[in-house]
C-alpha cells in the first residue's frame, strides 16, 4: 500500500471512529437494543457520505503511534458530542427518579431491556417520553447535522483538550440536576403540600392511620398532577433539545 493510499484509508477510518464515539453515547443510537454491528455499519455509511468533504491534512502522522493517538482523540471527540446530546434524556430520567421516590414507587421496579437492569416506572416513562419527543422534533437529524458540522469546525488533526472544555462539560452535567428539578418541581411542591396536610390531619385525628393513607393518596395526587403536567414537560423538553444543538456546537468550537 502506498503512502497516499494509507493516508486516504486512515482518514476514512478516523471519520468513522469519531462517528462511532458519538453513536455509542447518543440517544436512540446508543440503546442496548441496537446491535453493535448496526452501529458500525451506520457509522461506515455516514463516513462514506462525509468522506469527500474532508481535506487531506498536511501534518498527518506516518507512524503507528501518532495514528493511534489520532484514533483515541477522534473517539474522545465523538464521545463528548454524544454525551452532550444525551444530557436532556438524562435530565428527564432524573426528574422521573425524584418523582418515583416521592410517590413511593421506588420499590416498584420493572425490568427494562434497553438498560438490562431494573428501573422505576416514572423514570422509564420520562425516558421514553423524552425519546419519542426527540424523534418527533427530528433530534436524530440534528445530531447527524452536528456530526457533519464537527468536521467543518474541528479538523481531524486540530483537536485540543483544555480547561474551558472541562468547565463546559461540568456546567452541562450540572444541568442534568438543574433541569430535572425544574421539570419535577411543580409535582414535588404539590406532594409536599399533601404531606403537610396529612401531618396536620394526624394531629387533628390521631386515631386515623395517616401513614397507610399517605401511600395511595400520594400516588393518586402524583399521577393526576403528572398527567396535567405532560404539556409543560413537553414544552420544556422541546426547548432543551433545541438548545442542546447549540451546546454541542459550542463544545466543538472549544476543542478547536
Amino acid at each position: 500500500m502506498t503512502l497516499q493510499a494509507y493516508i486516504l484509508f486512515a482518514i476514512f477510518f478516523l471519520i468513522m471512529i469519531r462517528i462511532i464515539g458519538v453513536f455509542i453515547q447518543a440517544p436512540v443510537f446508543g440503546s442496548r437494543l441496537i446491535a453493535p454491528q448496526a452501529i458500525i455499519g451506520l457509522s461506515a455509511l455516514l463516513a462514506v457520505i462525509i468522506y469527500p468533504q474532508i481535506p487531506v491534512p498536511q501534518d498527518f502522522p506516518s507512524d503507528i503511534i501518532g495514528f493511534a493517538g489520532l484514533v483515541a482523540v477522534q473517539f474522545l471527540v465523538g464521545s463528548v458530542i454524544g454525551f452532550i446530546s444525551n444530557i436532556v434524556l438524562q435530565a428527564a430520567q432524573f426528574a422521573g427518579a425524584m418523582l418515583d421516590i416521592q410517590l413511593g414507587l421506588s420499590a416498584a421496579a420493572v425490568y427494562d431491556p434497553a438498560t438490562g437492569s431494573s428501573v422505576n416506572i416514572l423514570n422509564r416513562f420520562q425516558f421514553y417520553f423524552a425519546m419519542l419527543l426527540y424523534l418527533a422534533i427530528d433530534g436524530h437529524h440534528i445530531l447527524i447535522k452536528s456530526i457533519c458540522e464537527s468536521f467543518k469546525i474541528l479538523p481531524l488533526t486540530g483537536v485540543t483538550y483544555n480547561g474551558p472544555l472541562m468547565g463546559e462539560l461540568i456546567k452541562l452535567t450540572g444541568q442534568i440536576f438543574y433541569v430535572g428539578i425544574q421539570i419535577a418541581a411543580p409535582m414535588l411542591a404539590a406532594l409536599f403540600i399533601v404531606q403537610i396536610a396529612l401531618g396536620l390531619l394526624s394531629r387533628v385525628a390521631p386515631q386515623m392511620n395517616v401513614f397507610m393513607l399517605s401511600f395511595p393518596l400520594n400516588i393518586l395526587v402524583g399521577v393526576i398532577l403528572f398527567m396535567f403536567s405532560l404539556g409543560f414537560i413537553k414544552l420544556a423538553l422541546t426547548n432543551l433539545f433545541e438548545k442542546n444543538f447549540f451546546d454541542m456546537l459550542n463544545a466543538i468550537k472549544i476543542m478547536k
